[in-house]
């Protein structure tokens, strides 16, 4: 609708009451800028398609389209119903390196990481690093990239929001006990929807290392304990440290012993090989000025997990 604003009884209307429409239209701008700002995306996902290994395709550009189209996938749909400002998006890299292409067939591995800033700092610590070595999945050029919760579809689409379900629920357990529940859940029923695939990595006991043994540790109720670690290292520990750095790590130390307690339970089981591979730095360099027998325990119950790790060695040295 048209409005004349020459009309005298409008000219006048609007003299009388401009402070109710400027204030009216500041409540309107207000209001849209809130929703705009807690409606942020909760991810801020690099992902590269390192096709180095391929040679003979004269149409290289399909790399750089896949590259695009998973950003906007990944970054532009809302995993969760939670409120995430911008700056609080979660840093994560999906790197694929593809080794072979036949057709429309892709087949390489896939790099998952993700971190975690802690209060009042500066310092971001790992939350996950996995290499996946079974990232097979069709792909032509132009396809849409579409992915729907109760149907599996595509071997590409359920690999990467297995991975960003697994990322959140790992996010969520850093904040609160068992916070991220419903996105092993959701990681869990794509897995389930998966076992249709002929590809690797989805199968029930195929390895102690895939995508099924992986969601299956951090709902294992005999390794739950892992769960309250995650919670206590990061929310009671690393974010303490921030006030009182003493009292921060010493609850870090406390809750190492659960995870030597877990691995003699389970020997091996990834989600606990993972968390000490993510911490092992992190780790080393917390205690590297500590009582020789804080040392030693950190030591052996790092060694215990991860046996073949020379790096260990560092801390009984310094």
């Amino acid at each position: 609708m048209f409005v004349n604003m020459k009309d005298p009884t409008i000219s006048k209307y609007f003299k009388k009451n401009k402070k109710i429409i400027f204030h009216s239209s500041l409540f309107i701008f207000h209001f849209f800028f809130l929703i705009s700002s807690v409606s942020a995306q909760e991810l801020n996902c690099r992902i590269q398609i390192n096709s180095d290994k391929i040679s003979g395709t004269s149409n290289r550009d399909i790399f750089d389209e896949l590259s695009n189209k998973l950003t906007e996938f990944v970054n532009s749909r809302k995993w969760t119903d939670a409120v995430f400002l911008n700056e609080e998006r979660i840093d994560c890299n999906l790197i694929f390196t593809i080794s072979e292409m036949s057709g429309n067939y892709f087949s390489g591995d896939l790099q998952v990481q993700a971190s975690r800033p802690v209060f009042n700092s500066s310092y971001t610590t790992t939350l996950f690093n996995f290499k996946d070595p079974n990232a097979r999945f069709s792909y032509s050029q132009f396809d849409r990239l579409e992915f729907y919760e109760n149907s599996f579809d595509s071997d590409l689409t359920s690999l990467v929001a297995y991975y960003i379900n697994i990322i959140l629920g790992l996010n969520f357990d850093s904040y609160s006990r068992y916070g991220g529940s419903k996105y092993f859940e959701r990681a869990a029923a794509i897995v389930a929807l998966a076992q249709s695939s002929d590809n690797a990595g989805w199968k029930a006991f195929q390895s102690e290392r895939n995508r099924y043994a992986l969601i299956s540790n951090y709902q294992d109720e005999s390794l739950k304990r892992l769960r309250d670690v995650i919670y206590e290292y990061h929310r009671l520990g690393l974010d303490e440290m921030s006030m009182n750095v003493a009292k921060g790590r010493d609850k870090i130390y406390s809750v190492l012993p659960y995870l030597r307690d877990m691995n003699r339970a389970k020997p091996y089981s990834i989600a606990i090989t993972l968390f000490a591979e993510a911490k092992r730095d992190e780790l080393l360099d917390m205690f590297k000025n500590s009582t020789p027998k804080e040392k030693k325990e950190v030591y052996d119950i790092l060694k215990g997990i991860l046996p073949t790790d020379s790096k260990l060695e560092e801390l009984l040295v310094q």
